[in-house]
């Protein structure tokens, strides 16, 4: 596997590249594009690109390059839109949408035949384009007409947003026939028969930034990646993809090359924070005396830099209530700043209730880093009395630092109520309430209610798979205890809490 620099991106081919992508090797980021954008070939070898046979893919790089194809108004690029078309034909983007507007004379003739290719519960979102053309064609009235058999309101939307007065007979027709104890779907029809004949403005393209789009640094998906290609990246001449590296091995139970080339690199990189992600992820390894030892010894060495001494606190939070080892955690808690929020980061993850009274006073600090961990333990010593202090985040519209998401997670784990499986769907109600919850903020408080009932040893509610793992594999009742960082988890899986679901 190819390791690549940023810094060397221009002398890489564009097919290359987007395949280092699709295989997760490197973010689709700023540089990245830049690199392409510079080339005065780079429509023609990324058209070519999607021709290829993308087998190894890993990635989806659909969305990067229709954005690549609409910046720079490529109309060969027709063929390739259509073909995402099919392949995201129930969900197709707005990004999408943009791309082709300015093709869409020569897009409704493709367009119409994937419509008819497809099955009609599969064709909504390919309507909707077609209206949306805004192109007076008796092939896309008709298609949009048939839809009020199918789906009369979705047909009647798509009429309205369509516009052509040759509609109207057949939506007064529908109207006549609709019960009066159906007011919504009556509204709808009345609605498009209003918006028919009305002046359609000249289509426009929007501005497109195509840079603005995507962060600077995006890091390589090493979610996606094996065990081996991770470990290659740890030899990255970029700083920043080595430390990301070190950290994907985080939690995770290390075999003897991974345990290896992370102890290398914890010893010899030049970068601090490199190796204080490598001594992190070295948690697993912590039951070795000998590179326990190391840790402490880097922890509690003042002149080492405060990122590798909070990395490897991090990593010795599996025996953090050691006697060897908590009072080095503690003194670097009283250095502030980083050192301070790696300090109380490496005591929540230790679920050791000695450290339970460090949590309280930092709810409210100004320093970010050490208010979302403070929000972290608030959570998971279950700081009831705190509950007000976490609450007060869900209005902070002005939050920059986006500690919301830790807020919701500490108050599912934190607020008052006894812990059972029958209570916490009503625990999930009132937080709605009170924060009215986005639906990824709604599965994030799901899974602090599971994890609240696995610490206190109860099979999980939200999980989606949660029923169906306790019929196939059946286990004894877990007792009503806590659970320990390293007992058994409570989920069954066989490993330490702290390797599971305590991660």
């Amino acid at each position: 596997m190819p390791v690549y620099d940023p810094t060397r991106y221009d002398d890489v081919p564009v097919s290359e590249l987007l395949g280092a992508a699709a295989r997760g090797y490197i973010g689709v980021d700023r540089r990245l594009l830049r690199s392409i954008l510079a080339r005065p070939s780079a429509a023609a070898e990324v058209l070519a690109f999607t021709r290829e046979s993308d087998k190894d893919h890993r990635i989806d790089l659909d969305p990067a390059l229709v954005d690549l194809f609409r910046s720079w108004g490529t109309p060969e690029a027709l063929d390739y839109y259509m073909a995402v078309v099919r392949r995201r034909a129930e969900d197709l983007s707005d990004e999408l949408i943009l791309a082709l507007l300015p093709l869409r004379e020569q897009a409704v003739g493709p367009l119409l035949a994937l419509y008819n290719d497809l099955e009609e519960e599969q064709t909504s979102d390919v309507a909707f384009l077609l209206a949306g053309l805004q192109l007076r064609d008796p092939r896309i009235l008709a298609l949009l007409l048939d839809r009020l058999e199918f789906d009369t309101a979705d047909g009647a939307f798509l009429l309205g947003l369509y516009g052509d007065v040759e509609a109207r007979p057949r939506l007064e027709a529908v109207l006549a026939e609709l019960p009066e104890d159906d007011p919504e779907l009556r509204r709808e029809v009345q609605y498009a028969l209003e918006q028919l004949g009305r002046d359609a403005e000249p289509y426009q393209a929007e501005p497109f930034d195509l840079l603005r789009e995507y962060p600077e640094r995006e890091a390589p998906a090493f979610d996606v990646l094996s065990d081996a290609e991770r470990i290659e990246m740890l030899g990255s001449p970029d700083a920043e993809v080595r430390a990301q590296a070190a950290h994907s091995f985080f939690n995770q139970e290390l075999d003897p090359k991974g345990r290896a080339a992370l102890l290398a690199l914890a010893r010899s990189d030049a970068e601090a924070k490199v190796c204080g992600e490598a001594w992190a992820s070295l948690a697993d390894a912590t039951e070795d005396a000998g590179i326990r030892g190391e840790m402490l010894a880097v922890l509690s060495d003042p002149a080492r830099d405060v990122w590798e001494r909070g990395g490897a606190a991090v990593g010795l939070y599996g025996v953090a209530d050691r006697e060897d080892v908590h009072p080095a955690i503690e003194k670097l808690y009283e250095e502030g700043a980083h050192a301070r929020a790696k300090a109380l980061e490496a005591m929540w993850r230790s679920l050791w209730p000695h450290y339970s009274k460090f949590f309280a006073a930092h709810i409210e600090d100004s320093d970010a880093a050490i208010a979302r961990q403070a929000l972290r333990g608030a959570g998971y010593f279950q700081l009831t009395r705190s509950i007000d202090k976490i609450a007060a985040y869900f209005d902070r519209d002005d939050d920059e630092d986006d500690l919301r998401e830790d807020a919701l997670f500490a108050y599912a784990m934190a607020m008052p109520g006894q812990t059972t499986r029958g209570r916490v769907r009503g625990m999930l109600r009132k937080i709605d309430d009170l924060a009215q919850l986005k639906p990824e903020e709604a599965d994030l408080v799901m899974f602090a209610l599971d994890e609240r009932l696995r610490l206190h040893g109860l099979e999980p509610v939200f999980q989606d798979d949660a029923e169906e793992e306790v019929e196939e594999t059946p286990q004894a009742p877990a007792p009503a205890v806590k659970a320990g960082r390293n007992d058994p988890c409570p989920c069954g899986s066989g490993k330490k809490y702290k390797k599971c679901h305590g991660a």
